[in-house]
């Protein structure tokens, strides 16, 4: 994902530079705008960038800990000497007492080593990584879902458009057809009332082509706001459907299951429960670690603190104040939840993989109905014109062929927006969606204008 957005970038940044200056928005410009602006792919990426501090910061967990220290200090101490003194009669025990003042400053330097953890260590170096591989994977998952509202937005505004004219040519004919009927009536060729009845029609089309114009005002304003960008113009990237059939069923549910993103979040998850079990295990091991100190102030040490000293020690907790079996069980209860919550997650994916699939394939095959439907629709209308200039078929025949006509066209803008949806709906869960648009671009698809 990361390399094919570099190379639509590097593609694309100068017609994202020159948006202002043309009319035309492609569907790849659209999308370069989005991951540029977008807010929430910044939270995401910035928490990978937090995540992957975190885990550089546990990376020498297995070195040294040096520190220095600085002190004054203040105290007195009374020593006692008992010695033998010689003297012209022999020798005698002599008994001093002395007052010894060791005040003053002390400055050092000590380190520890860790040699032995109990596994603490591993553990919060991998439960480190893990947390940053779910952060990539949340990542990857919020671009999914951004493509895909673009997807639904910038198709569905092109769907509105040309339904818009559509209704807008059905409101033209029927305009038309109002001015022959008006016409004929004044020459007495047709009644009054069939003269009222293409101007119901020629209302209704009015109102339908209102519908039409107000949606897609919507649908571009929505298109705009995720984009952040208000100055658009037309859209070059058609609707269109697959030529060749999809892939088996279980080809895209495996895919799901291996590439899914959301699944990668789980898995991540569970490989964090689990460190989290080793490392309330480390809990009952004995640490054991290298220490050292060397002072640098001596004049003012007493005769028994040392100028340096070095050793090895072990450290054993016999009592916790925290209960540490509650703590292990509560961990693995955790590592339970999630390898469940993995479970659900690769089931839900794969019963999403499937449903995406057959609602492709449905989408394709209506798709391949309408555009029969629209043949006929079209043939049908042609007979009733030619009908009508031989007396044969009324207007209100003319304008119910038209509509039939026009519900067919609308219908198959309709199949092709909706395989369109579906099939980066199947995409987005099999974590493929940098492979949508390659069969557009190698034109193995319908174009639908």
């Amino acid at each position: 994902m990361k390399k094919l957005l570099l190379i639509l970038i590097s593609i694309l940044a100068p017609a994202g530079n020159a948006l202002c200056e043309s009319s035309n928005l492609s569907f790849f410009m659209a999308r370069n705008i989005m991951y540029e602006r977008s807010d929430s792919l910044k939270a995401a990426q910035w928490n990978v960038q937090s995540k992957r501090e975190a885990m550089e910061s546990t990376k020498w967990l297995h070195g040294p800990t040096i520190s220095a220290q600085a002190f004054e200090i203040w105290g007195e101490t009374r020593i006692d000497i008992d010695k033998s003194v010689p003297t012209p009669l022999g020798t005698m025990p002599v008994q001093l007492e002395e007052n010894y003042n060791f005040s003053g400053p002390r400055a050092s330097i000590s380190g520890t080593l860790p040699i032995f953890t109990g596994g603490k260590i591993p553990a919060i170096q991998k439960t480190s990584k893990f947390a940053l591989d779910e952060a990539k994977a949340q990542h990857r998952n919020q671009s999914v879902e951004l493509d895909a509202e673009l997807i639904g937005k910038y198709f569905g505004l092109q769907l509105a458009i040309s339904v818009q004219k559509l209704r807008q040519d059905m409101l033209v004919q029927q305009d038309r057809e109002l001015g022959r009927a008006i016409k004929f009536e004044q020459q007495g060729m047709i009644s009054r009332v069939e003269r009222m009845g293409v101007q119901v029609a020629r209302d209704a089309a009015e109102r339908e082509f209102l519908k039409a114009r107000d949606a897609a005002r919507t649908a571009r304003l929505q298109l705009a706001r995720l984009m952040l960008e208000e100055n658009f113009g037309a859209l070059t990237t058609p609707l269109f459907v697959l030529k060749k059939p999809l892939e088996a069923m279980k080809h895209w549910a495996e895919l799901a299951v291996a590439n899914n993103p959301q699944v990668a979040v789980v898995e991540a998850r569970v490989k964090q429960a689990d460190q989290g079990v080793e490392a309330s295990k480390s809990s009952w091991s004995p640490q054991i670690f290298a220490f050292g100190q060397y002072s640098f102030i001596r004049h003012y040490q007493t005769a028994i603190e040392p100028t340096w000293l070095a050793g090895l020690g072990i450290n054993l907790t016999i009592w916790d104040a925290k209960d540490r079996l509650s703590s292990y069980r509560s961990a693995r209860a955790t590592l339970r939840q999630a390898r469940a919550a993995h479970a659900e997650a690769v089931n839900q994916v794969r019963t999403a993989a499937e449903t995406a699939w057959l609602n492709t394939q449905n989408a394709r095959e209506q798709y391949n109905l309408t555009a029969s439907t629209v043949s006929r629709a079209q043939e049908n209308l042609r007979l009733k014109s030619r009908g009508f200039g031989e007396g044969l078929s009324t207007a209100l025949d003319m304008t119910e062929a038209r509509n039939q006509l026009l519900e067919a066209e609308v219908g198959r803008r309709v199949a092709a927006f909706e395989f369109i949806v579906n099939y980066a709906m199947l995409h987005a869960i099999a974590g493929k969606m940098d492979d949508f648009m390659n069969a557009f671009n190698r034109h193995e698809v319908i174009v639908e204008k």
